[in-house]
């Protein structure tokens, strides 16, 4: 079992990168929060990712995009490297 704390509101989403490497969560903190799961340790948190709550995530089976959406009305496309 792992559990992963960074995020300082409740967590609204979660998704496996589908490398399989990596976890990423979302939050009523605004960020977007990416860990490694060989290192159980959060390697990059995109602070204010919406101006409020971000409530879902979702990954592009084969590209590094990622798409988030919130509290705000919109969504967002990421590109991830």
């Amino acid at each position: 079992l792992m559990t992963f704390r960074a995020h300082e509101n409740w967590v609204r989403g979660v998704l496996v990168h589908p490398s399989g490497n990596h976890i990423i969560s979302c939050g009523d903190d605004r960020s977007i929060r990416v860990y490694d799961i060989k290192s159980n340790r959060c390697m990059r948190t995109m602070e204010d990712a919406h101006p409020h709550f971000v409530t879902s995530l979702s990954m592009h089976p084969t590209l590094p995009i990622m798409v988030s959406g919130g509290v705000d009305h919109t969504v967002k496309c990421w590109q991830l490297d």
